[in-house]
């Protein structure tokens, strides 16, 4: 990656040498002079690089050139990362005093030995780069001044389209052509005749041609398609890629069945669960991007096997590139596709709607139109050739610019060529900064699912994002991606309803391409070779042991990525922190209980993955990771403390602790921590001790972002404490989860509760807030004034508030879609219905869309104006006489769903309850009763006495 790499290096060391020389870091004395001359030898060499780059095609030695300028960026890069690390270590020393003695005695952090080292280092990068110096005068190098049209403050160059990046991914008026092929394929896998097996084999659809045609994109119309959804009971989506393992793919077809990871790791337990999954029900299961060679046979069967035990109307559809593959899985021609092209019209409509998409600037469209005609043509009516010049074209207004691309010779390539090529000239187009950030994407696996969150953070580890006045790093991230979505290079993932995405496996190939020596990918069956200086190590083999050899040439390692197969592994971890350079440590689904005091060696790292392990406790060393930015400990489900200096750890801004069940408490000092922007779960303790955080400690974190739940509500006494949190302030908080107690069994039958309605009225959040959740709740009303004001509130769930009578009016809430109302056994009607309150109710409710409720068994009435209610589901709701009478005008409703209420069951049942007819236009109607309820004759009196 060294057209994007060596550029950026220099500019951003240059921009830090300006930085440290103006800082008087102790550490420099005596180094200022020799910091300045860095600089400027390295903006001399910065001025001729354009010229290099342009040699480099050419000439060998230029090409040595910038490996060697490469280099020794990196080397000064490092340096300057350990004085400004050094600097924030004596300062760490200084407030913690029992460990300055422990320093002054130590080679690593005794400041005068500390200034040796690094004055040895700062003048070894000096004579590497007068050598460079003097071998760019016998290269010729001449400096240049660049002709970029982009300002160099610029994150993104032009924007793009001004509307969320979702709604144009999602937006099917951006799928051309494909409307007639997606209702053949439905017509076929929706009719059991087609394909059917003598011998019960599951029947399989094959869609099948080159990369690029939309294989994805038409198997996801289908598997999306009303009429899909009718037909099938179950649905799955399954992405497969080029390693066919059958353990795999039937645990993802589980997990995705359950919602839920899964455990199972022996063949024949996955078989039997999976087959207890889908015995006698109709599915469709989508196995996408398939690579099954024939010596692979045997697995499919296997597979084909397993999934032959359901309704003879079930099917597999699969998408891939091989035809051997397609005829070796969908042995039936009738459910043989061969994907085609776009129709010329159609493939130009698809390009006209992104090229001149709104926001474009300049260019006149009457004559660009002609020459956008002629490129098209030239796409052969590949949609992702056609999508990527399309976004590319976009940006460019100049005539001669598209003139160019029509006239370029990646045409003349094979037609298997052509989408690569177009691939890579969208690619030569982006900002350097957007080419280190789209390529190091390809450390994730082929159809791993990646967010923008995810990525975001990488980037900002990595030094990726180029400062812009004072602006967010993460905001301008976002700019980022949202660019790359709009170039078309991540697309939503088929599916997803986590905003997740993935890389096509075209652009993930080029991605590893441009990337080069700069990443090692270890993969299983592959040979691995590893070449000087790379950076970035991703492995999907957590098995493999470096050699004494290998562990030499992994020294300038900046980031290391560990992925398993779903299963906990281990990794030798002594290992990893040889390489004190790391930034980035992603260590997911880890056998790890603890970490080694020997971390404290990575003292560049900013980012660090333990999420999902088996980590108990961590190390008190962590906290001489003083440049740690995210530590991420999501789903460690055993993680009993945090480190008692978390608050010395002052670069900390995001702390993942969702779902760590063991934490009972966070350590004192969180406040601390004033660069906190995620904090997704704080736990409250009863202790009294010192050490334990109170919910106070809350009070300055103002720049929470995202999700955040509260638990061990209990423990808070008072309205002035609860205050103290000052909720209200934290105006980037998206989602709020109150938990009053853990027990509330417990804390029920010991009336525990006496200030629970004023401690919720203290609780008041930002006015922006969009999610609410309060669980375990004991106090009689729920009305705190401030709840009127969560004008932008989307959904909101009250759960086991057991003595709750009166929930606020929701209905006010312009924005509300969605209500879950769960164990509320005190609850009889909705607040709104009370007309004598509230006035008209006409206008309540206006957006609400999904109301679930469950196990309130004194409800005995709903409210009666719902206008956009989509589904409504009812879960043991026993008093519940009858649905309002509206509901027959309810014109949106979709889904109906009424089990264990057996008063509703009477009256709504199909074709002879007395109200059937008025929930009878509802397209998904389900009720059910369990068998228990058939004796209830308590239960029979009362419908008796509703059909009088």
């Amino acid at each position: 990656m060294a057209d994007a790499l060596v550029a950026v290096l220099v500019k951003e060391v240059v921009r830090t040498l300006g930085s440290v020389a103006t800082q008087e870091f102790a550490l420099l004395r005596g180094l200022k002079n020799d910091i300045l001359s860095l600089k400027d030898d390295f903006e001399q060499i910065q001025a001729v690089l354009q010229d290099a780059e342009e040699k480099r095609v050419k000439s060998n030695a230029v090409e040595a050139w910038l490996k060697r300028l490469r280099s020794a960026s990196l080397e000064a890069e490092n340096v300057l990362d350990e004085i400004s690390t050094e600097a924030l270590l004596q300062s760490l020393h200084k407030q913690r005093v029992q460990y300055r003695v422990k320093a002054f005695f130590s080679s690593n952090h005794n400041k005068y030995m500390t200034r040796v080292r690094i004055a040895h280092k700062v003048k070894d990068i000096r004579r590497k780069l007068n050598d460079i110096t003097s071998k760019r005068i016998e290269l010729d190098l001449t400096p240049s001044v660049p002709t970029s049209h982009v300002d160099d403050t610029e994150v993104v160059g032009q924007m793009p389209p001004d509307r969320e990046t979702s709604s144009v991914i999602h937006d099917t008026s951006v799928i051309m052509g494909r409307n007639e092929e997606r209702d053949m394929v439905i017509g076929d896998i929706c009719n059991k005749d087609i394909g059917k097996h003598e011998n019960g084999e599951v029947r399989v659809y094959g869609i099948w041609g080159m990369g690029g045609l939309g294989k994805t994109t038409l198997a996801q119309l289908v598997y999306n398609h009303e009429t899909v959804d009718q037909y099938f009971d179950l649905k799955c989506w399954v992405y497969v890629s080029e390693n066919f393992q059958v353990k795999e793919i039937m645990k993802k077809i589980i997990e995705s069945i359950d919602k839920s990871g899964c455990t199972l790791t022996q063949l024949e337990t996955l078989h039997e669960s999976l087959q207890s999954k889908l015995r006698g029900k109709k599915f469709l299961i989508v196995l996408d991007d398939v690579w099954v060679e024939e010596n692979e046979k045997a697995k499919w069967e296997e597979l084909s096997k397993t999934l032959s035990c359901g309704a003879e109307e079930s099917i597999v559809v699969m998408t891939t590139r091989s035809q051997t593959t397609t005829r070796m899985m969908a042995r039936v021609p009738e459910l043989q596709h061969k994907l085609g092209c776009l129709s010329k019209e159609n493939a130009w409509l698809l390009f006209k709607k992104l090229a001149f998409a709104q926001g474009r600037e300049g260019g006149d469209i009457s004559e660009l139109e002609p020459i956008g005609r002629e490129i098209v043509e030239k796409c052969k009516g590949l949609p992702l050739a056609v999508k990527t010049l399309g976004s590319l074209m976009w940006s460019k207004s100049s005539t001669n610019y598209w003139q160019y691309v029509k006239d370029n010779n990646l045409w003349e390539l094979e037609e298997i060529n052509v989408v690569p090529a177009i691939l890579k000239l969208s690619y030569d187009n982006l900002l350097p900064h957007l080419k280190r950030c789209f390529t190091y994407c390809c450390l994730f696996p082929k159809g791993y699912a990646m967010t923008k969150d995810e990525l975001t953070t990488l980037w900002v580890a990595n030094g990726f994002i180029p400062p812009k006045g004072g602006k967010d790093l993460y905001m301008l991230g976002e700019e980022i991606f949202n660019c790359l979505v709009w170039r078309s290079f991540f697309i939503v993932k088929a599916n997803s309803q986590d905003h997740e995405y993935v890389m096509h496996d075209l652009i993930h190939d080029m991605a590893r391409l441009v990337m080069g020596d700069d990443c090692l990918v270890i993969e299983p069956g592959k040979e691995v070779i590893i070449p000087n200086g790379v950076l970035h190590l991703s492995s999907s083999c957590p098995d493999y042991h470096f050699s004494p050899q290998e562990l030499g040439k992994l020294t300038s390692l900046r980031s290391v990525f560990m992925f398993g197969d779903g299963d906990k592994y281990k990794c030798n971890i002594s290992q990893i922190f040889s390489h004190v350079h790391l930034r980035v440590l992603y260590l997911r689904d880890v056998d790890l209980n603890a970490l080694p005091e020997s971390v404290c060696k990575l003292k560049h790292l900013r980012y660090l993955n333990l999420s999902d392990s088996r980590i108990k406790v961590l190390s008190e060393s962590i906290i001489y990771l003083q440049n740690l930015q995210m530590l991420l400990l999501e789903d460690c489900m055993r993680l009993e403390k945090l480190p008692k200096g978390l608050r010395y750890m002052r670069n900390l801004q995001r702390l993942d602790i969702t779902k760590c069940y063991s934490l009972s408490h966070l350590p004192r000092g969180i406040k601390e921590l004033s660069s906190l922007r995620t904090l997704p779960f704080f736990p409250l303790n009863k202790s009294k001790e010192e050490s334990v955080t109170k919910i106070g400690e809350l009070g300055s974190l103002n720049l929470l972002e995202g999700n955040l739940k509260i638990a061990g509500l209990v423990f808070v006494g008072s309205l002035s404490e609860a205050k103290s949190a000052n909720l209200k302030c934290k105006t980037n908080l998206s989602g709020l989860g109150l938990h009053w107690s853990e027990n509330a069994f417990e804390r029920r039958r010991q009336q525990m509760f006496t200030h629970d309605e004023e401690v919720l009225k203290g609780l008041e959040p930002t006015s922006s807030l969009k999610e609410l959740s309060i669980y375990d709740y004991m106090g009689k009303i729920i009305s705190p004034s401030w709840m009127v004001n969560l004008k932008n509130l989307v959904g909101i769930k009250f759960d086991g508030c057991k003595k709750c009578e009166h929930i606020p009016a929701l209905g006010r809430l312009p924005n509300l879609r969605v209500i879950e109302l769960s164990f509320m056994d005190s609850l009889k009607c909705f607040h709104d219905d009370d007309t004598s309150m509230l006035g008209d109710t006409t206008t309540m409710f206006l957006s609400l869309q999904k109301l679930y409720i469950s196990w309130c068994p004194s409800l005995n009435a709903l409210p009666g104006n719902l206008p956009k209610l989509e589904v409504l589901s009812l879960y043991r709701c026993k008093k519940l006489v009858s649905l309002p009478d509206e509901i027959q005008s309810f014109n949106f409703m979709k889904t109906l769903q009424i089990t264990g209420c057996k008063l509703l069951r009477k009256r709504y049942d199909k074709e002879i309850g007395v109200d059937w007819q008025k929930i009878s236009h509802i397209p998904t109607i389900q009720i059910d009763l369990f068998p228990e309820d058939d004796d209830d004759e308590e239960d029979e009196e009362k419908i008796d006495e509703i059909d009088k």
